[in-house]
């Protein structure tokens, strides 16, 4: 599969409003296009009013086929574009490839009631969300040190992977890694756990070390009808 990745900044206080129309309307006239939503999250700390929707396609030539089909439906037109266009401020996109350890979400997952326990579940999990930038030819080393090490590690201090992207048009020698956590106490427990593993200091940090260039980080949260790992 490849990704539609966006980043969107939002009017402020205009997150809530534009979450409910992807909800009610972007979501479905998608899905019944054919097009996988694979996160959508919205920040917390870090660069405020900003939302990331992922939306995964099979190949270029579905990307290619289900967009033209959704932006010309008449749903798409008539109701989504009126209610959600004056709400955004910008809007940047990528297309990205994923790995072969990224978990994989179909195209129709359910969408919880507000008031049903899935819904309190996923709203209580809390997303570290990383972007990486390599040296030019770093991405190779560092996913496969990423998928033999890395994964594993966090696994077993229960953090779970919820997404693993990176630069295929955009912005080059990228990855983006989305790590789920429980809830807040979590995410601090999770990372001490990791930083303290022997493992981790002994193996996988001498193994990425100068693959580097920038590491950037925040904390997201996911709306009732983003996909969450199991």
């Amino acid at each position: 599969m490849i990704y539609d990745f966006r980043v969107y900044t939002l009017k402020p206080g205009a997150t809530a409003e534009y979450r409910a129309g992807v909800k009610e309307l972007s979501l479905p006239i998608r899905q019944r296009h054919g097009v996988a939503l694979a996160g959508w999250y919205w920040s917390e700390i870090g660069a405020l009013n900003q939302v990331v929707h992922i939306w995964g396609y099979e190949n270029s030539k579905h990307m290619a086929e289900a967009q033209h089909a959704f932006h010309t439906d008449p749903e798409w037109t008539g109701k989504y574009l009126p209610r959600a266009g004056g709400l955004v401020e910008t809007q940047k996109t990528s297309t990205m490839n994923t790995s072969d350890f990224a978990p994989v979400f179909p195209v129709h997952a359910d969408v919880p009631a507000d008031d049903t326990p899935e819904f309190i579940r996923k709203n209580k999990m809390v997303f570290d969300f990383r972007t990486y930038t390599f040296k030019p030819g770093g991405i190779p080393a560092y996913m496969a040190a990423a998928g033999e090490v890395a994964l594993p590690i966090r696994k077993r201090h229960g953090i779970k992977l919820a997404g693993w992207f990176y630069s295929d048009v955009g912005d080059l020698n990228q990855v983006t890694h989305i790590w789920a956590y429980n809830d807040l106490k979590h995410l601090k427990e999770g990372k001490d756990a990791v930083n303290a593993d022997p493992e981790w200091t002994g193996t996988y940090i001498p193994r990425v070390r100068g693959l580097l260039v920038a590491q950037n980080t925040y904390l997201m949260n996911t709306a009732e009808f983003g996909p969450v790992p199991e």
